[in-house]
């Protein structure tokens, strides 16, 4: 046997031997939950806290037909975000690991309310693709489509905003599964094409970010009814001129709804993620703080096409549980049963007409709510997207 193959024929042999090394020790070393490290044993922790709100209050959550608890979750020990180098994971409600040579059954205390958790060795072929440097994607295990999602350290000690284990966890998972069949966002119909960048969009757009402030700001129905009725006027008002912003409530069906689910989870453990959130008190600034630093231009107007609309759908979701406004069975959206977006269930709550009598009403809220100093902020904001061209 020449000198080469002696070579490759070792290595392999060692990678084999490496590679069953490791499957043996997934399955007989630190099989109960106080063995295990730190990282891992927060994220269980976190995972458990999850399961008991939903058992809880699935209906403050979402509703009861959407039970996170019975999800199909691979979760993917890694270091750092987006990371290649993955550790073992840990499996709930995939049956293909309880029998299997690749995995093993971790004792976890029963007062954790979890499913059998289950260890997978990081050499588990049908999770392969787990290697890849993505934070989550799904996987197609024994005809069920799970998902995988990836944690580390950072998640635990110090996350960015939005990116702590839960938050991220509950917002993709219900992209995964919950709006699986969801169509807004079909053919790219969340993008805007010939974006307006005007002076009396961003005025009117200004509008709106007062309306939804003021409705943040108190506990009252009728304020909050009629600060509600106000902002559909304006959109009503700004889509007729631009029909093509429409695309903005498809963000905001999609995006927002996700982003409600981590609110409503922040507001049932104490957390202090809210709507428009910062790292530091009071936690969170108002939507014409948003319209300030754009016209100042500390913040790019790119931020006001898309990325705002999570911040807006997932307040006006909040607005409506507040003023008891039925939503949820409207936004949920099927092939078979279009949803309506939150812009559009605000509209017909309110029966707002598409009329000459909306034109009459603007002239009164652009009084109201200060619009000629709006529109000199619009004017500052087409500047600056001019400048980033």
């Amino acid at each position: 046997m020449k000198k080469r193959n002696k070579i490759a024929l070792v290595s392999l042999v060692a990678i084999v031997g490496l590679v069953l090394v490791f499957i043996v020790m997934n399955k007989t070393v630190q099989t109960e939950f106080e063995s295990l490290n730190e990282t891992d044993k927060q994220m269980l922790t976190e995972l458990s806290t999850i399961y008991k709100h939903f058992e809880q209050s699935s209906d403050q959550l979402w509703n009861e037909e959407y039970d996170f608890r019975t999800l199909p979750l691979l979760l993917v020990h890694t270091n750092k975000d987006r990371g290649f180098f993955r550790k073992e994971a840990f499996a709930v409600n995939v049956k293909q690991f309880e029998n299997s040579m690749f995995a093993t059954e971790i004792k976890v205390p029963e007062s954790f309310g979890l499913p059998k958790v289950y260890r997978v060795s990081r050499f588990d072929p049908s999770t392969i693709s787990a290697w890849m440097p993505f934070n989550f994607a799904t996987l197609e295990m024994d005809d069920t489509e799970a998902m995988y999602y990836k944690y580390h350290p950072k998640m635990f000690s110090d996350p960015e905003l939005y990116f702590d284990f839960s938050s991220f966890l509950l917002h993709e998972s219900f992209h995964i599964f919950k709006q699986k069949k969801w169509t807004y966002d079909a053919d790219g119909a969340e993008f805007i094409d010939n974006y307006p960048v005007t002076e009396e969009n961003y005025a009117l757009m200004g509008l709106e970010f007062k309306l939804l402030d003021q409705a943040m700001a108190t506990n009252d129905t009728d304020t909050i009814k009629q600060h509600l009725r106000e902002w559909a006027i304006v959109r009503n008002y700004r889509y007729q001129k631009w029909p093509q912003l429409v695309g903005e409530t498809k963000t905001e069906a999609i995006e927002g709804s996700a982003r409600y689910i981590e609110y409503r989870y922040s507001e049932l453990t104490g957390g202090k993620l809210t709507v428009l959130a910062t790292k530091e008190a009071p936690y969170h600034v108002t939507f014409r703080h948003v319209l300030d630093v754009s016209a100042n231009g500390q913040l790019t107007p790119r931020y006001l096409v898309r990325s705002i609309r999570y911040e807006t759908g997932s307040a006006l979701e909040l607005l409506m549980d507040k003023a008891a406004i039925p939503w949820k069975a409207a936004v949920e959206d099927h092939p078979q049963k279009p949803g309506q977006t939150q812009y559009e269930i605000v509209k017909s709550y309110f029966n707002i007409q598409d009329s000459s009598s909306v034109e009459k009403e603007i002239e009164s809220i652009k009084s109201k709510y200060g619009y000629e100093a709006l529109l000199e902020q619009g004017a500052k904001i087409v500047k600056w997207n001019k400048e980033e061209q």
